[in-house]
């Protein structure tokens, strides 16, 4: 009878880590390279110098609970979503943003790119009403055309392990 509880227990704490994946970040990325951007520059990810020559990529977007309740209906609201379809990555590489000088301190959801399997990107991203990125190397990034950015986003799929490791 015990074993059975334990075993019931134990499915569905797997099941749950399946449906809400635990993220464990090991990452310690080099600090990127320096870009003096304008006032209202308009640059586009693949300009960065840590994704100019990138291959094999694959974008992981970890989704903080209180943004996945406010987040555009066409992105799946799934705690990390996922997208190594080279189609997909090469289109948000070449998104056009806008570097607005500002700073966001609220973001909590983060976007890592991986580039033959090392962390080579990681910025927060803001997919609500507040759409953009922010990082050490662009600060607050707004999408130039805010459908094409979420049209991108929302072909991402959903991450299907229990756990995702950030290293």
């Amino acid at each position: 009878m015990t074993k059975k509880i334990v075993l019931s227990l134990f499915l569905l704490v797997i099941g749950y880590f399946f449906y809400n994946p635990m993220i464990i970040s090991l990452a310690a990325i080099k600090d990127p390279e320096p870009i003096n951007f304008k006032p209202d520059q308009i640059f586009k990810l693949k300009d960065i110098p840590e994704l100019k020559n990138s291959q094999n990529v694959v974008v992981y977007i970890v989704l903080a609970h209180e943004d996945r309740k406010n987040i555009d209906s066409i992105i799946p609201k799934w705690k990390v979503l996922q997208s190594g379809n080279s189609s997909v990555i090469e289109n948000l590489l070449n998104c056009k943003f806008k570097y607005n000088s500002a700073d966001v301190s609220t973001i909590q959801s983060k976007m890592y790119v991986y580039s033959n399997n090392t962390l080579v990107f990681e910025s927060e991203i803001s997919l609500d009403k507040n759409l953009g990125i922010q990082n050490r190397v662009t600060g607050w990034a707004t999408p130039v055309d805010h459908k094409q950015f979420l049209s991108i986003i929302s072909q991402f799929d959903r991450y299907n392990l229990p756990v995702l490791i950030i290293k």
